[in-house]
């Protein structure tokens, strides 16, 4: 814990130093410290000059642009025109406006996004480094991941009064998750371009999804079984066979009127109702093992991707998907024609986190009782054991068409279980 308190506190001194120094600053701020260590001694060597020439060019310029801030000050509104999400590692862009509320005109600016930036715990650090030592680029890394996108800074012109300029700003996308716009802001750097003055720019806060990236996996042909489901009519918005006819019977009290057959009625004298065939449809379950909270960062990444490639895979246009998953409690959530769209379930992904090894057994009953109701179940495992083997072997005694998917899975099942699960269990490797 002391080392963590140590790396933000060294995180917090860099970015201090970076949000008001030029790359130029920096350099001469490293060269006066240098000079500072050796220039002690005034009689043995000249180091003493070095330091008073760099501590007054710094406070030169910091007068300056304190003079320029003060007498002509920024005065900038912006809005952003941002897209539905990102997707985690393709290259993204939205549109920025900015708008010279000022009465002068302003000199080049740097634009600068300062996006929100989350504290990675203990257990985040270790899932990062996985075998390497715990050490500050690991750190940095897990910051790196939690901020989610990096940003470019944007360029922009000299703005005359009331101007307003359209930019594109380029993004990069580091990790799935949601980014947080807090705060723009332009540098203002000083006459000798070595010290920046930071302006906040009146902007909304905004928040983007960055989707999880996708992993194309090959599954066994789809199974022409459908089952019954309870309320499928309501839930599926009549899709399948939910308004095929199926025969005429006698009235009994309760019946709709809209089920009555007039026709048959003005024919025999006799009230006869419609009877309908029930809801059938193809309904597909897809379960994200989510209960170790000590995974490898590699690997429940490559576990979510596949399961965001799963969920973007063609289906029948009167089928259903479900997704299962542990976060706070077992949930799950339904895409298909008349409920969910797959970029919901894509958004719940992008959020999705490791959790504890208590929560496998909720999550694997859940599946057991959602099994007797699909038609087919694809499961997604971050490591292979006998819990998860005795899992397997429950559902494939439900009848369903079970397929497994297990990450690292050529070092986490054993030769013999690879064979005797042929078919049914495919490892996955995770790149590093």
């Amino acid at each position: 814990m002391r080392q963590l308190s140590l790396f933000r506190l060294i995180f917090r001194a860099t970015r201090w130093l970076r949000r008001r120094l030029t790359p130029a600053g920096e350099v001469l701020v490293a060269l006066t410290l240098f000079a500072a260590a050796f220039g002690l001694d005034t009689e043995a060597n000249a180091a003493h000059q070095l330091f008073s020439m760099g501590v007054a060019l710094l406070l030169l310029d910091a007068i300056g642009v304190a003079i320029a801030v003060r007498h002509t000050p920024p005065q900038l509104a912006a809005q952003r025109w941002l897209p539905e999400f990102f997707t985690d590692g393709e290259a993204g862009a939205y549109r920025i406006e900015i708008r010279n509320l000022g009465a002068q005109t302003l000199p080049p600016l740097t634009l600068v996004e300062e996006l929100r930036q989350p504290w990675p715990t203990l257990t985040e650090l270790r899932r990062q480094r996985g075998k390497q030592r715990l050490g500050y680029p690991a750190f940095i890394a897990a910051m790196r991941r939690l901020r989610v996108i990096d940003m470019t800074p944007i360029a922009l012109p000299a703005l005359l009064p009331g101007q307003t300029l359209t930019r594109k700003v380029d993004a990069q996308p580091t990790a799935r998750g949601r980014a947080g716009f807090d705060r723009l802001v332009v540098d203002v750097r000083g006459p000798l371009g070595l010290v920046v003055r930071q302006i906040a720019v009146t902007v909304a806060p905004a928040l983007l999804t960055v989707l999880p990236a996708r992993r194309r996996v090959e599954l066994p042909p789809a199974g022409g079984r459908r089952q019954r489901q309870p309320g499928g009519i309501a839930l599926a918005q009549h899709v399948g066979d939910s308004e095929e006819f199926r025969s005429l019977r006698d009235y009994r009290p309760g019946d709709p009127l809209r089920t009555i057959h007039w026709r048959s009625f003005a024919r025999t004298g006799k009230l006869l109702v419609r009877e309908f065939q029930e809801e059938f449809f193809a309904r597909h379950a897809l379960m994200l093992d989510t209960a170790w909270a000590d995974v490898p960062v590699a690997r429940f990444e490559a576990a979510v991707s596949v399961a965001a490639g799963l969920v973007l895979r063609p289906r029948e246009a009167d089928s259903l998907l479900d997704l299962l998953f542990v976060a706070d409690g077992v949930h799950c959530l339904t895409a298909g024609r008349g409920l969910g769209s797959a970029a919901g379930l894509l958004r719940v992904l992008a959020g999705v986190t490791p959790g504890a090894a208590e929560t496998l057994t909720p999550l694997l009953d859940s599946v057991l009782h959602h099994a007797r109701k699909t038609s087919s179940l694809v499961v997604i495992l971050l490591t292979w054991d006998a819990a998860r083997e005795d899992a397997v072997r429950r559902l494939l005694a439900t009848g369903s068409r079970v397929t497994v998917f297990v990450l690292d899975g050529d070092q986490s099942m054993t030769p013999d279980a690879t064979l005797r699960w042929a078919g049914i269990v495919q490892p996955l490797a995770v790149a590093t």
